[in-house]
């Protein structure tokens, strides 16, 4: 009876958990999708902006662009600032084991080519990773537990950087997340965000009739910059977050699987232990029958 006893709790246990990791593998698969979307979504901005600059551009010319606008002035970078993106809580296989340990690696590469390495993290596992190892942090920003960073987030965090940027305390902003290839966790990858080179600005594009630019190009070019680069800094935060969901999901999935299999495994076991008490029991009452029978007919002679 004590096996069935403890069987029969752990089969109830199990099955207690198995709602909360179904409604797990539900969100992430909700939270999966609407990152893609916003990939989507954000990319297609992005090539507006490149066309709006790329008619910008030559209005302005490198050498003013360089002089008037921080995001755009070429530096070789000795006080650059390194964002690490993760996630805020587990839960998600090896999604942030993956990124944390690539960007260790990353910022040991950036550490041998700059006098100082600013750290920035974005999501509690990586500022606990780097606090956890004594590494000091210029900024720690959270992220939201239960839905994907919304834009404001990122805009707070776009506006705290540029500040940096400004006031001169780094010289450059490199930030590394983990790219979206699909249903796999690759590894992460650094990716320079500001300043950006001149030579990598877009352009002028061949199109007719040339667009009337009446407003000052430079005060125009100004705010098409701080857009564009907010949408890439956004672009890469979701891509980060749906790499971080499509973890979880296949995470929650194989733990479903594997949580179904056990449930199977203990419910046989269960019937298997009930039969065999029921048997036991069975056997008990036809020895206790015979012993009796026995006494009668000893009785009677």
């Amino acid at each position: 009876m004590e096996d069935i006893e403890r069987i029969k709790e752990r089969l109830d246990n199990i099955q207690g958990v198995e709602p909360i990791i179904t409604s797990l593998r539900t969100i992430a698969a909700g939270g999966w999708r609407l990152a893609l979307r916003r990939v989507g979504a954000t990319r297609q901005y992005v090539e507006h902006l490149r066309e709006v600059m790329s008619v910008l551009v030559p209005l302005i010319g490198p050498e003013e662009l360089q002089r008037n606008h921080v995001a755009v002035r070429p530096v070789a970078p000795r006080r650059p600032a390194v964002v690490v993106i993760a996630s805020e809580r587990g839960l998600c296989g090896a999604f942030n084991d993956i990124v944390l340990e690539g960007a260790e690696r990353l910022i040991a590469q950036q550490q041998l080519q700059a006098e100082e390495v600013a750290l920035i993290t974005l999501g509690a596992r990586a500022t606990n990773y780097f606090r956890a190892r004594g590494r000091p942090l210029l900024m720690a920003e959270a992220l939201p537990v239960t839905r994907v960073a919304p834009l404001s987030l990122v805009q707070h965090l776009s506006g705290r950087l540029m500040e940096l940027l400004e006031a001169g305390e780094v010289d450059a902003i490199q930030v590394v997340y983990s790219p979206y290839e699909g249903s796999v966790t690759v590894p992460p990858v650094m990716r320079r965000w500001l300043p950006v080179e001149a030579s990598a600005l877009p352009n002028a594009s061949v199109a007719w009739p040339q667009p009337i630019v009446e407003t000052e190009p430079s005060l125009l070019f100004q705010g098409a910059i701080e857009t564009w680069a907010l949408a890439q800094l956004y672009q890469m935060v979701m891509e980060s977050a749906a790499s971080e969901q499509s973890a979880r999901f296949r995470a929650m999935d194989s733990a479903s699987s594997n949580l179904a299999k056990v449930i199977e495994e203990l419910t046989l076991a269960y019937h298997s232990a009930r039969q065999h008490a029921i048997t036991m029991e069975m056997l008990d009452l036809v020895a206790g029958a015979g012993i009796l029978r026995g006494s009668r007919e000893r009785g009677k002679r």
